[in-house]
């Protein structure tokens, strides 16, 4: 059997949408989970072997990502794909090409899931796995290795050798999530990977669902079924974690917390064990508990995030969050009381804030929250959502520009990274600056910062913050790391 390679692709091209990259390398580099699930299910369910190539972790740049690509085997290769990732997509795809013109590529992830029609026209590649991957992926490794193509293996459509497309039968997806094998974090640069204000030296990303229950107007996010992992099936990865000498982990879902219930056997299930490990969460205010809170304190848990996005009540309802400002703030109080720090996921510059002195009012209500971090993304309108339709009614960019993109992303086409039917892009540029300053330059943030230290690697990623957001100050909206 010819080797394996799972690609992460450089993230050099990207659609910077919400948050700028100033804000990225050196402030956080998350593991490649998608990849590391599909290498697990491959590696612990058959005699295969699967490398990950990570050149994100190292922030290279094309020409020292095809020294690295040289490194690896070429014959069938699986690339994770973003929509908003699609130029370096098919820049990787374009390398694999250069290197090996016989190569195998198959893509995956959240992109082939959400836009299928358009994934598998991508120029240079074979084939791509629509939905989970652990099943179909490791199939398509069988086949290729029998010298067989891909016809009859359930949710993969592919390329005949005269550019027919074949779309297969879709693999109904499995509600019983225990049936995939949890990433071998020893077969990864766990030690390479970061994220900001973590107190533990090393640290990891989770997931304990798939999919999302929610359909927000602004997200772009796989909804097709939610399902959730057994919490022992959870639990064991985290031992595994904690053997490798992991000790937090930040769980990624879109939603943590189906229910409280659910959170409180999760709790449970940590005492019980008698886990030590710092840990942390993304929800939201509407259905969030004081009691809640307190026993995911009690059992490790240091931060929580939630994904206020507003903090007037026209916020709120525009992007559907089925909760008011008193929730939010009772949530936040709660937080402080019971000593777990808070993140508030701010979206800056929507439909609803008609000027720039509208913006910053609304920002002001931000603040009384007293969030220990905040997060500030400029709202995008993504592609397939409510938001996106909306705003090409208004004609405030072409309906079918994401079209374009997804048929050939290096088109040059130009996509909508922020809403300018009110605010222009050097407007909602300074308001991103103004959010930032008004919260981190808080003599009561910088306080509460210093008296909470206790590692070096917290003082360090600190530092990383305060230099994320010098470099913010310096970008202007003409710049291409600029996130609008």
């Amino acid at each position: 059997m010819a080797g394996v390679t799972l690609i992460n692709p450089p993230e050099r091209l990207r659609v910077w949408a919400g948050i700028p990259k100033a804000h990225a390398h050196g402030v956080y580099c998350f593991p490649p989970l998608g990849l590391m699930h599909i290498q697990a299910a491959v590696e612990k369910r058959s005699h295969y072997i699967a490398e990950i190539c990570d050149p994100v972790v190292d922030n290279l740049d094309y020409p020292d990502f095809e020294q690295l690509l040289k490194r690896y085997p070429l014959d069938l290769v699986g690339i994770e794909t973003y929509t908003h990732s699609l130029p370096d997509v098919q820049m990787t795809i374009n390398l694999v090409r250069k290197l090996n013109a016989n190569a195998k590529i198959i893509l995956g992830g959240p992109h082939c899931a959400m836009f299928p029609d358009y994934a598998i026209q991508l120029e240079g590649i074979d084939g791509m796995v629509t939905g989970d991957g652990e099943d179909s992926f490791l199939d398509i490794i069988k086949a290729h290795d029998e010298g067989r193509d891909f016809s009859g293996i359930s949710g993969v459509w592919w390329k005949t050798s005269d550019g027919q497309i074949v779309k297969n039968e879709e693999l109904p997806s499995t509600k019983d999530l225990t049936r995939y094998p949890w990433p071998d974090r020893s077969r990864s640069r766990y030690k390479d990977y970061y994220l900001p204000g973590t107190k533990q030296p090393m640290v990891t990303t989770a997931i304990t669902s798939r999919g999302c229950p929610h359909s927000c107007p602004f997200c772009l996010t796989y909804k097709k079924q939610y399902r959730i992992r057994d919490i022992d099936h959870i639990l064991d990865e985290m031992e595994h974690c904690l053997s490798l000498g992991i000790t937090e982990t930040h769980f990624i879902d879109d939603l943590f917390t189906p229910n409280s219930q659910w959170v409180l056997k999760f709790c449970d299930g940590i005492e019980r064990r008698g886990l030590k490990f710092n840990w942390g969460y993304k929800t939201t205010i509407a259905g969030t508990t004081r009691e809640q809170i307190r026993r995911c304190r009690e059992t490790g848990c240091t931060k929580i995030h939630f994904g206020v996005e507003s903090a007037n009540n026209e916020g709120l309802d525009a992007w559907g969050k089925h909760c008011d400002t008193d929730d939010v703030h009772r949530v936040f109080k709660w937080c402080r009381e019971e000593g777990v720090r808070s993140v508030a996921y701010i979206m800056l510059a929507g439909p609803h804030e008609r000027s720039l002195q509208e913006a910053c009012g609304n920002l002001d209500e931000m603040i009384k929250l007293d969030a220990d971090f905040a997060v500030f993304a400029v709202f995008s309108p993504y592609p397939g959502t409510d938001s996106f339709a909306e705003g090409a009614k208004l004609g405030l960019y072409a309906a079918d520009c994401w079209d374009r993109m997804m048929k050939d992303p290096l088109c040059g086409v130009e996509v909508p990274v922020c809403w300018e039917e009110h605010l222009s892009k050097a407007e909602i540029l300074e308001l991103l600056k103004i959010a930032h300053r008004r919260f981190y330059m808080r003599p009561k943030f910088i306080a509460r910062q210093a008296l909470g230290l206790s590692t070096g690697s917290e003082l360090k990623r600190l530092a990383q913050g305060a230099l994320s957001l010098l470099k913010l100050e310096l970008l202007d909206s003409k710049s291409r790391t600029a996130p609008v």
